[in-house]
């Protein structure tokens, strides 16, 4: 049985305002408010909640509906759905600085409002609560940017929480630099869960060396020994697919290894992507020593690194609803290129989001992109 939800209406229409309400309400769901302005709305969450917005991105006051959404969630972690006319590139960049959780063109049909609502998990304030956890936990943009100039940190997770995770180190005495990117098995809660596991093992076992090797087997002894017992007795085969990075700032080489996942490499000065995938199996169960391969290159000026997890290329979307692929994400990378370094982020979220177009996330998203030439030295 689905749970009834909270909905807030925003909206200056009031022809319009009235017909989302009618949807809404016979979908089974409450409005508990309507609005026409920001204003009304900002001040509404001063002192109440909801499980959703429907928000207008022009309305009839001075702040449209991106800006008025970034208040409400400076009050409360309420998610939003952009309803709008206006669904020209700036605004959906715009949007896309939000918690969104659709933008919708109009006319809306009430099967697009439904199948929105009904992507909103139940437990939407205890989740929210864990992803704060979760951000406690995991490096966040402001720890890579600690680091890089012009990181590119795009995480969608597919129900607020999942199993995709970032980490990263820094060990000043030796100017080296360890860090990457993690996918545990599934999705949502329970990968949330193990990410959380699987984010604690990794520190401790780069705390203690910093050699790619020697990081792969003992972190996928401590894993085999942490999810043997809960695999032996749910019947569960968890596991852990994994790219690590290694940059010795000093000789300029990065070092990388990885299970099930690759990357990609721009060679600024040949103007080319390169792409590398390493193949094999995920961590969880017993290795041997040529399990782990290592690519370690010189890097270059405006060299740039690119690593995520397969929720990227595995995405439907398009006009025929295919998987993007790798072939359709490195067509996305090479396209953003010229962009201006700093412009990166913003052009391929914009491009992967055109992609999905209504196509529901069908997995987590993690991607990581970094200039290691870039490195702020004296940090």
């Amino acid at each position: 049985m689905i749970r009834k939800k909270k909905i807030v209406i925003v909206e200056d229409h009031l022809i319009i305002q009235e017909l989302h309400k009618q949807y809404v309400e016979d979908l089974g769901h409450e409005v508990v408010a309507c609005f026409t302005t920001g204003e009304e709305a900002i001040h509404y969450f001063q002192d109440s909640s909801a499980d959703l917005v429907l928000m207008d991105i022009r309305l009839e006051d001075a702040m449209d509906g991106i800006e008025v959404t970034k208040r409400i969630q400076e009050l409360k972690p309420v998610p939003v759905v952009y309803i709008t006319g206006n669904t020209e590139d700036s605004n959906f960049r715009r949007a896309m600085e939000t918690s969104m959780a659709g933008f919708i063109s109009k006319p809306v049909s009430q099967s697009e409002l439904e199948s929105v609502i009904d992507s909103l998990n139940d437990l939407t304030s205890s989740i929210i609560y864990a992803e704060k956890i979760q951000k406690a936990i995991f490096p966040q943009r402001k720890d890579f940017d600690a680091l890089f100039e012009n990181t590119i940190h795009i995480n969608r997770p597919m129900h607020i929480i999942g199993g995709d995770f970032p980490f990263l180190q820094y060990f000043p005495e030796n100017q080296i630099i360890v860090g990457g990117l993690g996918d545990c098995t599934g999705h949502g809660i329970p990968a949330a869960l193990l990410s959380v596991l699987c984010h604690e093992i990794i520190s401790n076992v780069i705390r203690r060396t910093q050699q790619l090797t020697e990081i792969a087997h003992d972190l996928n002894a401590a894993l085999i020994n942490n999810l043997a017992k809960m695999n032996n007795a749910e019947g569960v085969n968890d596991s852990l697919d994994l790219i690590v990075f290694k940059v010795d700032i000093p000789a300029n080489t990065i070092q990388i290894t990885g299970f099930k996942m690759g990357f990609v490499h721009w060679k600024s000065s040949e103007q080319q992507l390169h792409y590398h995938k390493f193949k094999g199996r995920s961590l969880g169960v017993p290795m041997n020593h040529e399990d782990v391969q290592l690519v370690e290159s010189k890097y270059e000026a405006d060299d740039q690194f690119f690593f995520y997890s397969d929720g990227i290329t595995d995405q439907f979307g398009g006009p025929s609803s295919k998987k993007l692929s790798t072939k359709g994400l490195l067509s996305v990378i090479q396209s953003v290129m010229t962009e201006l370094p700093h412009n990166r982020e913003r052009e391929i979220n914009l491009l992967l989001r055109r992609w999905q177009g209504m196509n529901v996330q069908t997995d987590d998203m993690l991607m990581l992109g970094i200039s290691p030439w870039n490195i702020k030295r004296f940090q």
